[in-house]
């Protein structure tokens, strides 16, 4: 449990902060905030953890871990989805040790406890019989499967999807989610505090000049003024391909009581641009119910851990990871059509070029921002117009903070 002293510290932290700058160097640094925000973000909040493709039979399972906590997901009878705790019920060792598999039951190596899928317990060798076996089970972990993506919380009272669902099912059917596969992942090692990988990635104003691949082809580089036409213009193409073009701010204190942030907005590329690829042109069969490129993407957050790229022919999912105070891993997960056959339909260097290119040159930026907050010259400066979304980010973690 947190003491009194370091929660002291950290209200006094939060206290000083001065709005519109960025943070103070303990945020970075301090050991006491890196254990907040564990707890208040990592440990209460919702984390991607999969998609509905990696585990399509009954049995299939997959193993989600995070610091020192490990989470069974897996696909029980009538196509249940299950997330357990990687604990066994009876010395606590880890039961499923495999990262993913097929299974009729989980039985723990140490002493063969065997469980069933939805985590109840099917066999205790030896065990009293005067035990209540049936609080002997797996410890459920709060799950949820919004379009075909697998969420989990590891609060005892998680927030609930409903209003998200609202909002954001009928704008994200048209992009079929659930109906896609994982075409490719890749995970990148930062040298740097978790919290500087996500203001990395709510801003653009770093774009023009570190990623000139992306600043090519999206216009978020650009101030909305200069936007907004090509915005406009895209309008009638996205209405006639089935892309939404409604827009969603829900994250911090828009954000509605008892439930995850949330997020939508459709932006479009420029002119020559159906996607993000290198030369503008299609990587992939189109998702879902699309009937056309409308040469726009979509930017979708499902709390403010786990953003979303949506184009008309491909997906990106990020998580940033914590590993330690001073390290982290930003992992990008690769979508397309379920149907698509790699070599045939699209070709893998393709599709991940612009995003494997632009995040090789991410983790240089902000290792080199971690290694400046680390001096003892640094001081917070305040944030420019083209980072609002990277404020809104600081806000909203500052008032979990307090709260928690």
């Amino acid at each position: 449990m947190e003491s009194t002293e370091h929660s002291c510290e950290i209200a006094a932290l939060v206290a000083a902060h001065r709005k519109g700058y960025a943070l103070a160097q303990p945020f970075y640094l301090s050991d006491t905030v890196f254990a907040r925000d564990l707890q208040a973000f990592f440990f209460q909040e919702w984390q991607l953890a999969g998609h509905i493709s990696e585990i399509p039979q009954e049995g299939d399972y997959l193993l989600f871990e995070m610091m020192n906590e490990s989470i069974i997901i897996v696909r029980g009878k009538n196509n249940a989805i299950h997330a357990l705790a990687n604990v066994c019920r009876h010395r606590g060792s880890r039961v499923c040790i495999e990262p993913r598999g097929n299974t009729k039951r989980f039985t723990c190596p140490y002493h063969a406890w065997a469980f069933n899928l939805d985590g109840s317990l099917f066999n205790a060798r030896m065990l009293d019989a005067d035990h209540d076996r049936s609080k002997l089970g797996l410890k459920p972990v709060a799950v949820e499967v919004f379009q075909g993506l697998i969420y989990v919380s590891l609060s005892p009272s998680p927030t609930s999807f409903e209003r998200l669902r609202a909002d954001l099912d009928p704008i994200l059917a048209p992009f079929g989610l659930a109906r896609t596969k994982i075409a490719y992942r890749e995970s990148y090692p930062v040298r740097a505090n978790w919290k500087l990988l996500v203001e990395n990635y709510n801003e653009c104003y770093h774009c023009t000049a570190a990623h000139p691949e992306f600043a090519r082809s999206h216009a978020t580089h650009m101030d909305a003024a200069r936007v907004a036409p090509l915005n406009a213009q895209m309008q009638a193409r996205s209405k006639a391909a089935g892309a939404s073009t409604a827009y969603f701010d829900c994250i911090g204190a828009k954000r509605p009581s008892g439930s995850p942030d949330y997020a939508y907005n459709r932006y479009s590329l420029f002119d020559g641009f159906l996607t993000g690829s290198e030369d503008g042109t299609p990587l992939a069969p189109l998702l879902g119910d699309l009937t056309a490129y409308d040469s726009g993407a979509s930017d979708v957050y499902v709390g403010i851990l786990n953003p979303m790229l949506v184009y008309c022919d491909h997906a990106l999912i990020y998580r940033f990871v914590p590993i330690d105070k001073d390290t982290s891993v930003q992992e990008i997960i690769w979508l397309v059509h379920e149907d698509a056959q790699e070599g045939t339909d699209y070709d893998l260097d393709r599709l991940k070029w612009l995003w494997d290119v632009t995040t090789v040159a991410d983790k240089r930026i902000i290792e080199k921002n971690q290694e400046g907050v680390n001096s003892r010259f640094y001081e917070p400066g305040p944030f420019v117009g083209m980072e609002a979304y990277t404020q809104r980010f600081i806000e909203a973690y500052l008032a979990t903070l307090a709260t928690s």
